[in-house]
């Protein structure tokens, strides 16, 4: 069979199918975008005037994927000025209700966190007072023992007794939480944030920020209790 007739048979074809599927090119714009087709209509809408659209939807699509990557950057350059001065603010902090403080003012301030709190381990009696909850290793374990045995930062809701164990009894309303053992050998305390929507920490969301200041948390707090890392 000659180049011709299969030319022929293809072109039937391919004719055959638009004419029996007439929303094809509807349902696969990206086809009209390598289409070369001339404008010749007589009032209906032509070929490369839905080319023209389709080509002016995806330019807007891309235009607001741009917009979004960055808006993106511009909030992780904001979250990162943001994270620095906090941790120069804790290598600063003279002493440990300062460093408490300094942590709290962040959180509620700077990052405009709706609830927060250091809970640490250790012997209040032989500490100054301070904004942090003071508790044992032993009642933690006997009130969070998911979190105590977690090597990971927990997020989601929690129940009332562990929230009133990381909040203390008279926090606001607090349905989730994002939690993380501040530990570097020692286990020194837990780190919480809270919020009264049920679905704003959840389990499936990014924990880096919370688990940075943990990290930092860790390297600082044994110069403050006193204790080894």
């Amino acid at each position: 069979m000659s180049n011709d007739n299969l030319t022929d048979i293809t072109l039937k074809q391919v004719r055959g199918y638009l004419r029996d599927h007439p929303t094809f090119l509807d349902e696969n714009p990206d086809i009209l975008e390598t289409m070369i087709v001339h404008h010749k209509t007589d009032g209906a809408v032509s070929l490369i005037e839905r080319q023209l659209s389709v080509l002016r939807d995806r330019n807007k699509e891309i235009g607001d994927q741009l917009d979004l990557l960055v808006e993106t950057a511009q909030n992780n350059e904001l979250m990162f000025v943001k994270t620095r001065q906090l941790i120069i603010d804790l290598l600063e902090a003279p002493n440990l209700p300062a460093l408490v403080e300094t942590l709290y003012d962040s959180l509620g301030v700077d990052f405009g966190i709706e609830s927060y709190s250091l809970t640490l381990f250790a012997n209040e009696k032989k500490l100054k007072k301070m904004m942090a909850n003071v508790t044992s290793f032993e009642d933690a374990k006997t009130q969070v023992p998911a979190l105590i045995d977690s090597d990971r930062s927990i997020c989601g809701p929690r129940q009332d007794s562990e929230v009133d164990f990381l909040f203390g009894e008279s926090h606001q309303p607090i349905k989730s939480v994002a939690a993380v053992i501040i530990r570097k050998k020692t286990t020194f305390g837990i780190l919480s944030l809270g919020n009264a929507d049920p679905e704003f920490y959840s389990s499936d969301m990014g924990t880096l920020f919370l688990d940075y200041v943990a990290d930092v948390l860790s390297r600082l707090l044994p110069q403050h209790l006193e204790v080894k890392s």
